[in-house]
C-alpha cells in the first residue's frame, strides 16, 4: 500500500517549502524522493503535517520552526512539509493516522512509522523529542512492537493507550477496553505485588480511568497495611511534591524542605531517584544551581534504564553552566556524560555532550576523536564540523 501511494506522489507535489514555514531546511521533492534521500543519508524522515487555515500550525512555524536550536536539530532528519488537505497530502495523513494538526511524524527510511505527535510544541520540548526519537527511546513504533510481541503486557498496552489518546487516535478506546478487561480479571500482572499494581495504577490515571486507579491504590493499601512498600512511599512523596509545586506557582519560591526531609529518611532507591528528579524539574527554570544539585543527588540513585536519557540531560545542564563550576563539578559532569554515552553508543547527541564535557575539564585533544565518531554517524551535521574545526585550530 505504501509503495502504491508513494508511486503516485512521484508525479504530484505534496507542498512546496514555504517562506513562512519556519527556517528549517525542508526537502524539496516528493514523498518517495524524501524516503530515498533518507536511505542515502542514513537519516530518519520528519513529516510536518499542516493546513493553510490551522492557527496552531502557524504558531508552530512562527515560534518553534524559526528557533535556531530546531533548525540545527532538524538537519539530522530529512524534513518534508505536507499540506494535509491537499490532493497528494491527504492520503499520507490517512496512511499515518493523522486526525488533527499540526502533527509531526517520524519515519524510518523505508516509510515505517517510528513516532508521531499532534499539537503545538515549543522549541525546547521539540528538541528533546527529536533527540529521543532519533535515539529510539520509548517511541510509538517501539510501543506497538512491544504490544504485538507481548499482548498480555498490561503496562505496555496502557502506555500505548496514553499515546493514542494524545494523538486523538480512535484506536485508544479499543486498546484500553482490552487492558481494562484483563485488569478486572487479574491477568497480566501479579495481584499480590504492590509494585506491579502501582505501575498499572499510574498508567490508568494517565489514561483517564480514575475509578480503576482508585481500586488499584486501595488494593495496594490492603496488601501493605504498614505502609512500608515503595508504592505507598511514592504516594506520600507525590503529596509533598505537590506542595512544593504549588508554592512555586503561587510565590516563585523554592520551598523544598518537606521533600528533602522526607528523602533523608528514605531507603527505597526508586523513591530517592523520583524525589530528587522531581525537585530538579521544579527548580530547573528559575533555580538552576539548585537544580544541578538535585540532579546530582538523583544520579546517585539512577535506575539502569534511565542512565542514557537522564545522564545526557544532566551532563548538558552542567555544560551550560560551565563558568559557574568548580573542578569537582566539571569532573562529575564528565563522569555522567561518559556513563550516559556508554549506555547509548550510537547516539550523536550523547557523543557531542561527552565531547563538551571533555573540553570542560581541559581535555580538548580527547574530545576530537569523540566528535569524529559523531561525525561518522551524522556526516551532515554543521555543528559537529564547526566544533571539530575549532578544536583542531
Amino acid at each position: 500500500m505504501l509503495h502504491t501511494i508513494a508511486a503516485v506522489f512521484l508525479f504530484i507535489g505534496l507542498s512546496s517549502p514555504r517562506g513562512d514555514h519556519g527556517r528549517v531546511e525542508w526537502f524539496d521533492g516528493t514523498f518517495e524522493q524524501a524516503l530515498a534521500e533518507a536511505t542515502k543519508q542514513k537519516k530518519l524522515v520528519l513529516l510536518d503535517f499542516f493546513t493553510k487555515t490551522c492557527p496552531f500550525c502557524k504558531q508552530l512555524d512562527r515560534e518553534t520552526l524559526n528557533a535556531t536550536a530546531i533548525v540545527e536539530e532538524a538537519r539530522t532528519f530529512v524534513c518534508l512539509p505536507i499540506d494535509a488537505e491537499s490532493q497528494a497530502g491527504k492520503p499520507i495523513a490517512e496512511r499515518y493516522g493523522i486526525p488533527s494538526w499540526p502533527a509531526l511524524v517520524y519515519l524510518e527510511p523505508d516509510g515505517t512509522l517510528r513516532d508521531r505527535f499532534a499539537g503545538f510544541r515549543g522549541p525546547e520540548q521539540l528538541v528533546a523529542e527529536m533527540r529521543r526519537v532519533r535515539a529510539g527511546l520509548n517511541t510509538f513504533g517501539e510501543l506497538e512492537k512491544r504490544v504485538a510481541a507481548h499482548p498480555k503486557d498490561i503496562c505496555a498496552r496502557l502506555d500505548l493507550v496514553a499515546r493514542l489518546r494524545q494523538l486523538h487516535d480512535e484506536r485508544w478506546s479499543r486498546e484500553i477496553a482490552v487492558a481494562q478487561e484483563a485488569i478486572d480479571r487479574g491477568e497480566g500482572f501479579d495481584p499480590k505485588s504492590p509494585d506491579e499494581r502501582f505501575e498499572i495504577a499510574k498508567r490508568l490515571r494517565q489514561c483517564g480511568d480514575g475509578r480503576r486507579y482508585d481500586e488499584q491504590i486501595e488494593a495496594i493499601r490492603e496488601l501493605d497495611p504498614e505502609g512500608v512498600s515503595a508504592p505507598l512511599h511514592l504516594l506520600e512523596l507525590g503529596d509533598r511534591i505537590g506542595f512544593v509545586r504549588s508554592r512555586m506557582r503561587e510565590s516563585q519560591r523554592l520551598e523544598t524542605r518537606p521533600v528533602v526531609d522526607y528523602l533523608a529518611g528514605e531507603h527505597h532507591e526508586r523513591v530517592l531517584f523520583e524525589g530528587w528528579f522531581l525537585l530538579r524539574a521544579i527548580a530547573r527554570e528559575h533555580y538552576r544551581k539548585e537544580a544541578r544539585e538535585f540532579g546530582a543527588e538523583a544520579w546517585k540513585h539512577c535506575p539502569p534504564d534511565q542512565v542514557a536519557s537522564f545522564g545526557r540531560e544532566l551532563a548538558a545542564d552542567f555544560v551550560a553552566a560551565a563558568g559557574e563550576l568548580d573542578d569537582a563539578q566539571r569532573a562529575f559532569a564528565l563522569e555522567v556524560a561518559t556513563k550516559a554515552s556508554d549506555a547509548a553508543p550510537q547516539s550523536v547527541d550523547h557523543l557531542e555532550t561527552l565531547a563538551s564535557c571533555l573540553v570542560l575539564v581541559g581535555r580538548k585533544a580527547d574530545a576530537i576523536p569523540v566528535l569524529e565518531r559523531a561525525q561518522r554517524l551524522d556526516p551532515a551535521s554543521a555543528s559537529i564540523k564547526d566544533r571539530l574545526d575549532e578544536l583542531r585550530r
